[in-house]
């Protein structure tokens, strides 16, 4: 049976790549940790590390259990942080970046702020959502879908037990400037070609082609990917000091036409369907339910 402790002193060696300074990181001496290292090698059957003059490496089986305890040493430590707050429910929201739902959290936390819940929201792409909400990381996941994914992406959650409730539908934008700066200048930039994106992480928008403007037909082509991030912020900043674009699912706020952000993309297949995803065997909560509630609401208003 393996130990947590051994685990961990394990991890500290391979990162550390050395016994005497995985002592330092552990507050404790390197005879110790020679001597947890050989028990877990005993108790596995096979040695982790190769002993060295210069050090020590791991071996491919040890390669092979570090792959398999970083996800169980990171899961004990998210336990131990949520024992901090061991009063308080927590309530676990995983979402696709987006500052419309930023504004109506906002929004509905101010109207339960009061209550003894701790929200954790996690921004992330629809493909690594769906694993979160399979794996039970979170309770529920917002996410994006596009028209000709959707059947497939149905026939995967259906084999993991999972269910996606659709709330709306929303065309694609190119995002000329944040939605802060919306109704800040009088004329909005329509100069996009030759326009220089930034885009999120294994974000599905470019992996996408095929758009036209939707006013006018026009082929979008030519657009470069400047940047990639997984932080909003730097998002925002860059599209704000730097003159980014972003190509986004619009936002389901109603603006006037002189006061859009972008410019509204199109394509054949459709509009992008976003919805609620969650596992079968999961009870949501009443204030989960009445976020989405809320979220259904802010879309059809």
């Amino acid at each position: 049976m393996l130990e947590t402790k051994q685990l961990q002193y394990f991890m500290a060696a391979a990162d550390s790549k050395s016994f005497s300074e995985a002592a330092k990181i552990l507050y404790t001496t390197q005879s110790n940790v020679s001597k947890t290292i050989a028990s877990l090698e005993k108790g596995v059957g096979y040695s982790l590390f190769r002993r060295e003059a210069g050090g020590i490496t791991l071996t491919p089986r040890g390669r092979l259990l570090y792959k398999q305890a970083l996800p169980i040493l990171e899961g004990l430590e998210r336990m131990e942080m949520e024992n901090i707050d061991s009063d308080q429910d927590v309530i676990r929201i995983a979402t696709n970046p987006s500052s419309w739902f930023a504004r109506h959290f906002s929004e509905f936390y101010q109207v339960h702020e009061k209550e003894q819940v701790r929200y954790n929201i996690h921004t992330d792409s629809t493909f690594h959502i769906v694993q979160r909400i399979r794996d039970m990381e979170d309770d529920i996941g917002f996410v994006y879908v596009f028209p000709e994914e959707l059947d497939r992406f149905r026939y995967d959650l259906n084999r993991d037990q999972m269910d996606f409730e659709i709330l709306g539908e929303t065309p694609a934008m190119l995002f000329l400037k944040t939605e802060d700066m919306v109704g800040k200048t009088k004329e909005r930039n329509k100069n996009w070609k030759g326009q220089k994106l930034i885009q999120t992480e294994m974000d599905q928008f470019r992996r996408q082609s095929d758009w036209t403007i939707e006013e006018t037909g026009e082929v979008v082509e030519g657009l470069q990917v400047a940047v990639t991030t997984n932080s909003d912020y730097i998002m925002n900043i860059m599209m704000k000091e730097n003159g980014l674009a972003n190509i986004s699912p619009r936002s389901f706020t109603h603006y006037a036409k002189q006061d859009q952000p972008g410019i509204t993309l199109s394509r054949d297949e459709g509009k992008i369907v976003y919805g609620v995803l969650s596992r079968r065997d999961t009870v949501i909560s009443g204030i989960l339910k009445d976020l989405i509630k809320d979220i259904r609401q802010a879309i059809h208003e």
